[in-house]
């Protein structure tokens, strides 16, 4: 290994404990992306509301029936675990024995979805969304994503998010946290799908997604590609 590449342990996040861990280096990561920067413009002003608005998609993640947050720890030279540099939200979709395996509930999934019932109620319903966040654009983005769905089969591995922090760029950890569940797909015949950013598409070709679709919205200023990796035919899943 490299002397000047940490080394990178990936987990699986299974508490809000981790959740709130990784919410700082998420709002590093999306700082100055196009649609964050749309969704929260007041960001510098009002650090709180990117942090909040990045907690309620955490938590909404968390809580979804299927959901596997994955999350990277840097470690240090004696093995000692640090910060969480990156990670991945990949959810399995459909009805299928293989996609019920992974949807087991428990209570702290069931509280999640209530704090997450309640949060959008009084943010998006209510509009009291708070300073620096454009309440009008992040319902566009959040009804864009539910758009996409139309595009892809129902048993399917869908990748919700991928983050890496500026302090561990390059190091191939987005890569694996991708892999992971690409891993998941061939294993079980599903195909994967996600919604990229433009900065983001290249590396998911090189993975073997490819465009099936485009979702328009917030009157036509935004669009983002649905993507697909399908599988072959003999490996569906059944």
């Amino acid at each position: 290994m490299e002397p000047n590449k940490p080394a990178l342990k990936i987990v699986r996040i299974s508490s809000r404990e981790q959740l709130e861990e990784l919410v700082d280096f998420i709002c590093d990561a999306f700082m100055e992306d196009d649609l964050f920067c749309a969704m929260v413009p007041g960001r510098h002003e009002h650090p709180e509301a990117a942090r909040s608005m990045w907690r309620m998609t955490l938590v909404e993640e968390y809580g979804r029936k299927g959901s596997v947050i994955l999350a990277a720890l840097r470690q240090g030279e004696n093995g000692e675990e640090g910060e969480f540099v990156a990670c991945a939200v990949w959810c399995r979709y459909g009805k299928s024995d293989l996609a019920r395996s992974w949807q087991g509930d428990n209570w702290n999934k069931r509280i999640a979805r209530i704090e997450t019932a309640w949060t959008m109620f009084y943010r998006f319903f209510l509009r009291q969304a708070g300073p620096g966040i454009a309440l009008d654009a992040c319902i566009a983005a959040g009804e864009a994503a539910e758009q996409a769905y139309k595009f892809y089969p129902s048993e399917r591995w869908r990748l919700g998010l991928l983050a890496t922090s500026p302090k561990c760029q390059r190091t191939g950890i987005g890569k694996r946290l991708v892999q992971w569940g690409l891993d998941r797909c061939e294993e079980e015949g599903a195909p994967a799908t996600l919604e990229s950013s433009l900065s983001g598409r290249l590396l998911y070709e090189k993975m073997g997604f490819r465009e099936v679709g485009t979702v328009s919205f917030y009157e036509g200023k935004w669009s983002m590609p649905a993507m697909l990796r399908p599988v072959e035919e003999t490996k569906k899943t059944v």
